[in-house]
């Protein structure tokens, strides 16, 4: 079996149970043409790995990698702003 870099066994799109893996094909087709940033946090918060998301997908674990890490960084990035604007004193 292979590893990821952090050493977790990576899984596969085959190793999904049945269900699993239609419930995520049923979550890509209920998005429709949301963007690849919006379906891979999608499938990445219902628990699935990169390796997993990219088979889904049609891409590489890389790819779903870099997508889900700039994804953090914006939404971190907005929540550092909006808690900036909060702190003003005096506005």
């Amino acid at each position: 079996m292979k590893r990821s870099r952090r050493g977790k066994a990576a899984t596969s799109v085959s190793s999904l149970d049945a269900t699993q893996a239609l419930l995520a094909q049923i979550l890509l087709h209920v998005m429709g043409e949301a963007g690849q940033k919006k379906k891979a946090l999608a499938l990445r918060n219902a628990g699935m790995s990169n390796a997993v998301i990219a088979e889904l997908m049609g891409t590489s674990p890389e790819v779903i990698g870099s997508v889900i890490y700039q994804a953090r960084r914006q939404g971190a990035s907005k929540k550092g702003r909006k808690a900036a604007k909060r702190k003003r004193p005096g506005r």
